[in-house]
């Protein structure tokens, strides 16, 4: 049922839906904490402004909370695995899977796409915090 449930998943309009705003957002937020770095002084190459360099920056100079470090730590988990191993999950690629594989019916596509959903509010609400601190409306 894996390749099966992969494929509900990459035909349903909703959960591609999500998974996009995903990445738009998380794109919008690696911007928006380069320009923040910026402000403080910090300039990123480009090889090395992925997110999760991002955050490693932002930890390393200071500029996140221990609440932080968990909440964005946690933000670019959910983000890389479900950009770069969802598929991965479902060919025993990759141990850690953040969502379930096994004993997978059709209607678990509704709860991948909530996840996803969840995850783009999750970078909405990150946007709009780097957005404050920056002191610019995007």
């Amino acid at each position: 049922m894996k390749s099966e449930f992969y494929d509900l998943l990459s035909e349903n309009n909703d959960f591609c839906c999500a998974l996009g705003k995903v990445m738009l957002v998380a794109s919008k937020l690696e911007v928006l904490l380069k320009q923040y770095l910026r402000l403080h002084g910090k300039e990123v190459q480009e090889k090395r402004a992925t997110l999760g360099n991002l955050i490693k920056i932002l930890k390393e100079d200071g500029h996140l909370t221990w609440n932080g470090e968990v909440h964005f730590g946690q933000a670019s988990l959910q983000r890389n695995y479900l950009i770069h191993n969802l598929y991965a999950s479902f060919v025993n690629e990759i141990e850690n899977k953040l969502l379930p594989v096994e004993q997978l019916v059709p209607e678990d596509v509704e709860v991948y796409t909530e996840k996803a959903v969840q995850t783009a509010e999750n970078f909405e609400s990150y946007v709009n915090l780097v957005v404050g601190k920056i002191g610019v409306k995007y």
